[in-house]
């Protein structure tokens, strides 16, 4: 059976037995009216709780989804704010440290952000996301160039147009962590992306 079939069943006999317990209670005598009674709010509580479940089940895998989304940006800023991308840079061929997508890649492909919800962030992550795979693939052409080439005035001139790419990636970096920031100060605020 697929899921919808048994939801569907569940949720039509989980009806009809409330529909009977109602009745059993309105056509019973009024001292045998205990029975049905906690018998109707049985099945009242077990409705109830199915949809408390699912409930609390997205909301705690969203808050886990935004919690290493969170944590992965920190890490991201840590790898941005490393030597290699600092303006001070030493010259010549360097390895680079690429930044970190799977926590944006996770929260996407399980579903715990919500369409209605989070539109904006959904907005902002896929920003970000492309981003990220732009400077990792910038990453590994300059790589490839820099340790393939002869020349160190080359090298030099990759590494400095890579640099000057920075400061547009640490802004989107920032504008993501603010809007979190802002949504975990005040959850019910709305907050229009500047990318949208």
């Amino acid at each position: 059976m697929t899921r919808v079939a048994i939801t569907i069943v569940t949720f039509g006999a989980l009806a009809v037995a409330l529909a009977l317990g109602v009745s059993w209670f309105v056509v019973s005598g009024p001292g045998e009216r205990f029975e049905p009674a906690v018998n109707t709010l049985a099945l009242l509580a077990g409705i109830t709780g199915i949809f408390a479940e699912r409930w609390a089940a997205q909301r705690e895998r969203r808050q886990q989804a935004l919690e290493s989304i969170e944590s992965e940006l920190a890490r991201n800023r840590e790898i941005l704010s490393g030597e290699e991308f600092g303006a001070d840079a030493p010259p010549g061929r360097k390895l680079y440290a690429r930044l970190l997508h799977s926590a944006v890649d996770a929260a996407f492909t399980s579903g715990a952000l919500s369409p209605r919800r989070d539109t904006e962030l959904i907005s902002l992550l896929h920003h970000w996301r492309g981003q990220v795979s732009s400077v990792n693939r910038r990453l590994e052409l300059t790589e490839l160039l820099v340790f393939t080439t002869a020349s160190a005035d080359e090298a030099e001139d990759f590494d400095q147009a890579l640099r000057t790419f920075m400061p547009t990636v640490r802004s989107h970096l920032s504008e993501v962590e603010t809007y979190l920031g802002a949504m975990r100060s005040e959850p019910s605020r709305r907050i229009t992306s500047p990318l949208r």
